[in-house]
């Protein structure tokens, strides 16, 4: 799922932090029925349709409680979460983005996974879904979405331009987007070479940190201090501005919108993407879409960045218990004439990898589109996102230092300079 624009994260949990209403489901006065309500971005398409099926099948099996989903915007989650939990509406059950973590546990919205659960999910689950779900110790909830960054790159563009392979390294990259780019005749781009941007909120950062990652560089340290100004960072993001000053990069192009019609050759994009260009592309997307681990500066490196969502309790929910008999069902029970998971199904059906550990085994063994294959390997290597309090406000600056590189053309190294000064550890 698309990490898009939300309003900013410090003053929405200082609200969540200062209310003291109560919130949660309702009980319908009749028989002792419970009705859950639980609030995620699953807005539509296939992501939609495959929670609201499994809900209605655990309606239609448990009378007694009953589950509603409450569906926004990725942009509004956020937002929609803090206005209900002040007005006493919280929502039962949660999905959120696992980069809010810490916050919510800080700002108690979270409640604490129960102690059966999480020794459950911690054998269950992969290191790489345990890691973008947990702040310090604590776990926040069952982990959903999982998903890494890799290179999308359209194969026609490429052949065209006489590029028989993908790049395999920094250079070659670099080569491919000039290769690649073209312009009208008034200097205007036609075909963006390499977008290193993706849509909304912060939106140049997990390229970045993907670069950043295949040079072997870090984000934060565990206390939350910068660890990007240093060798690593500022190759990664002289890279990234050679490539803006050579316009084989634009940051006004949507790659989202503009690589579905052969309008950008090559994108570093999230796994979630496959999904949306399948629908998008139809039989084009067989044809002309490939994808290849990210490369990094010498041969045989690599990086990716890791991010993932969850599914919590609310502290505040008067219904607890059901809550997480209904998320361990969720979680647990098996699809149909499958040795999956329907929940792993379901996030695999859309380029997603399933968190589970035994679900990405058995999807592993028969990957019928070989571009989900980087895909899940990445998980082994990527970066995780930290998700300790600060790290939004720490991305938000990496961000605004980047911009300031690819669109103005400021030198790298005095950019990467002020955001750490920026970065304040909590």
């Amino acid at each position: 799922m698309r990490i898009a624009r939300c309003v900013r994260l410090a003053v929405v949990l200082g609200l969540l932090a200062t209310s003291a209403a109560c919130g949660g489901g309702s009980d319908s006065g009749s028989g002792g029925k419970v009705e859950l309500t639980l609030l995620s971005h699953y807005s539509d398409g296939p992501s939609k349709d495959g929670l609201d099926k499994m809900i209605a099948e655990w309606n239609k099996d448990n009378p007694k409680i009953q589950v509603k989903a409450q569906v926004v915007k990725f942009d509004d989650l956020l937002t929609t979460m803090t206005v209900r939990q002040t007005g006493g509406r919280g929502a039962d059950i949660v999905s959120a983005y696992g980069l809010w973590g810490g916050q919510l546990m800080k700002a108690n919205v979270v409640a604490k996974v129960p102690d059966d659960i999480a020794t459950k999910i911690k054998a269950e689950y992969s290191p790489a879904a345990l890691g973008a779900v947990t702040t310090g110790d604590t776990l926040l909830g069952y982990p959903t979405e999982l998903n890494t960054y890799v290179l999308f790159y359209n194969k026609s563009i490429l052949a065209a331009a006489g590029i028989a392979k993908p790049p395999t390294t920094w250079a070659e990259l670099a080569d491919a987007a000039k290769k690649t780019v073209k312009r009208d005749a008034k200097g205007n781009i036609q075909v963006e070479g390499l977008s290193l941007i993706q849509d909304g909120d912060n939106k140049s950062v997990h390229p970045f940190l993907s670069l950043l990652d295949s040079a072997g560089g870090k984000f934060l340290g565990p206390d939350g201090t910068p660890q990007f100004d240093n060798d690593q960072g500022k190759a990664a993001l002289k890279f990234e501005g050679d490539l803006a000053a050579a316009k084989a990069s634009n940051t006004s192009i949507s790659p989202t919108k503009q690589f579905r019609s052969g309008g950008v050759a090559m994108a570093i994009q999230a796994g979630w993407w496959i999904g949306s260009l399948k629908t998008q592309m139809k039989d084009k997307y067989a044809s002309d879409v490939g994808v290849t681990a990210i490369p990094g500066p010498t041969p045989g490196s690599k990086g990716s960045l890791a991010y993932g969502f969850f599914m919590g309790v609310n502290q505040r929910s008067k219904h607890a218990d059901e809550a997480w008999k209904f998320l361990t069902w969720l979680n647990e029970h098996k699809a149909e004439g499958s040795n999956v998971t329907e929940t792993g199904k379901w996030l695999a059906d859309q380029g997603l990898i399933p968190p589970r550990t035994a679900d990405q085994a058995e999807y592993k063994k028969t990957l019928s589109d070989p571009n989900l294959a980087p895909i899940y390997d990445a998980a082994t290597y990527a970066m995780a996102e930290p998700n300790q309090p600060g790290a939004y406000e720490a991305k938000t600056a990496l961000h605004n230092a980047i911009m300031t590189v690819l669109a103005d053309g400021k030198n790298p190294d005095d950019a990467l300079a002020q955001a750490a000064k920026a970065v304040k550890p909590q």
